[in-house]
């Protein structure tokens, strides 16, 4: 076989080609520090890699949305520590006010300090983040949760949503909590029924707030609105108090409907006062709206006895009372044309005595103090009241002008009530603090999870791809002096030619 000169030249230029891209590659390797840089460095443990690489990445995110869970948690946490301390100075100031030897100067002073801090909290209720978004927002963060409407009460435009943090595999934590339930959702009176004087009571008597003693008794009752009224006996003149409920019936209308007056000594009285006692037939009758021929505008009847030409004018925003033969309602709020609500008398004439304690339907309460005819006191279910409303209240009651019993018993329930109120919002935030600090706990934990995890991660990663340098080192100097000698090679035989010895 004859080996030509050309094909000579080309192998031996092949062979050096060769042996700088080997040399090339294994640059390669040393410069990234890797044993793995292709599928085909190593087809088995490239998939591997890819995957722990993801699993890093994943985990680095995790941590990230937890640094981001951690910030919005520690803001509220800051919020909620300044409404806690605010809360502490409102209650001070209502336990303060109740002392029976301040003038109206006295209380003007504390009604005033109220107001600012009223003012604080709605400051505080509106904080921002660093993006300029309000924490207490819940998704609607560029809106102004709580503004002043033309009424001077506080209104809430955000709305409930709570914004979630993904902080591990499956675990997820709240970054935030809405304003509804920080400030607005707050239970009322002790979670079962408000206690309330009417604001025309002549006497200075007040209410206890009512308490379930049976439940089994009180069961399909704690729905309604109760009403304590007070009348004189006769001939002896001594004071007796009656107990009358108030539920829906068949109610598709928002009025808000109570009784508030019952005059036994109308001469009417026996048209729309019920005839028995619960559960004793004839114990109920109705309460019913009819709409008139002008909108808005409703007759009200009781048991069929007519208010006109009295008439409820939902137009008007004020509570408005209409009296239909000694019975008195307060309504206010828009009802619908054929709203039906019964009355039922629960507890007949019975004479007073003061600190005597009132027992029906399984619900206990007590009266004391100078009780004057056709006073009445009201049990309502337990509603929602925002904290802003309840410090408003308590500057109100501060500012009702006298010092004789009637105006002392209605500050004295309205600052009782305030106070309750306070200890409540107290109580809801108390328990909304625990909770972000919980959520901070779980932030941390979880961000040693994730650091100890991408740790063991990065470990087996650089077990299957990282390069021996020593080795590496070691086969690349080899590796140049292949090439040095297959270079010095192609040299020496390029001077071996006949044409040099002519």
């Amino acid at each position: 076989m004859r080996i030509s000169t050309q094909m000579f030249y080309q192998r031996s230029t092949d062979n050096v080609m060769s042996q700088q891209a080997k040399l090339s590659q294994q640059n390669q390797y040393l410069s990234a520090a890797k044993r793995v840089l292709t599928g085909a460095d190593d087809p088995v443990a490239i998939s591997t890699i890819q995957r722990l690489k993801q699993d890093i990445s994943l985990g680095e995110q995790y941590i990230k949305n937890g640094e981001m869970a951690q910030t919005a948690n520690a803001l509220e946490e800051t919020a909620l520590a300044q409404t806690t301390n605010i809360l502490q100075q409102v209650r001070e100031l209502t336990v303060s006010a109740g002392n029976g030897t301040y003038n109206d100067q006295n209380r003007e002073a504390i009604a005033k300090e109220l107001e600012s801090l009223r003012e604080e909290l709605i400051g505080i209720a509106n904080t921002k983040d660093g993006n300029s978004q309000y924490i207490f927002a819940g998704y609607q963060v560029d809106t102004q949760p709580f503004q002043e409407n033309e009424f001077a009460t506080i209104d809430y435009h955000g709305d409930s949503g709570e914004r979630d943090y993904k902080v591990g595999s499956g675990v997820f934590v709240q970054g935030n909590n809405s304003g509804s339930s920080v400030f607005t959702d707050i239970k009322e009176g002790n979670g079962t029924f408000v206690a309330e004087a009417n604001l025309n009571n002549s006497g200075s008597g007040v209410i206890n707030t009512a308490s379930v003693i049976d439940n089994k008794a009180a069961s399909g009752f704690l729905d309604q609105d109760y009403t304590i009224s007070i009348s004189e006996s006769v001939p002896a003149g001594d004071s007796e108090y009656s107990v009358y409920g108030l539920k829906e019936v068949a109610v598709t209308g928002s009025a808000n409907v109570t009784i508030s007056k019952i005059d036994l000594t109308d001469p009417s009285i026996g048209n729309v006062n019920p005839a028995g006692i619960y559960p004793a037939a004839g114990s109920d009758v109705s309460v019913e709206f009819l709409a008139t021929a002008t909108p808005g505008e409703f007759e009200v009847q009781i048991n069929g006895e007519s208010s006109l030409p009295a008439i409820y004018d939902s137009n008007n925003t004020q509570a408005q009372e209409i009296t239909i033969n000694g019975i008195s309602v307060e309504v206010d709020g828009l009802p619908n044309a054929g709203d039906q609500y019964g009355l039922t008398k629960y507890v007949e004439p019975t004479l007073y005595t003061e600190g005597q304690s009132i027992e029906f339907n399984g619900i206990k309460t007590e009266l004391k103090g100078n009780v004057a005819e056709f006073d009445s006191f009201t049990l309502s279910p337990s509603g929602t009241k925002d904290i802003f409303s309840t410090i408003q209240d308590t500057i109100d009651a501060l500012r009702i002008p006298g010092d004789d019993g009637a105006a002392k018993a209605q500050r004295e329930m309205r600052l009782d009530m305030g106070r309750q109120q306070v200890d409540n919002a107290i109580s809801n935030v108390t328990g909304i603090r625990t909770s972000v600090g919980a959520r901070l706990l779980t932030v941390d934990n979880q961000k040693e999870s994730n650091l100890d995890f991408n740790l063991a991660t990065q470990k087996t990663l650089s077990n299957l791809e990282d390069l021996d340098m020593a080795a590496a080192i070691s086969e690349f100097s080899m590796q140049s002096s292949i090439l040095e000698i297959t270079q010095k090679t192609f040299v020496q035989m390029q001077n071996m030619s006949l044409f040099k010895l002519l």
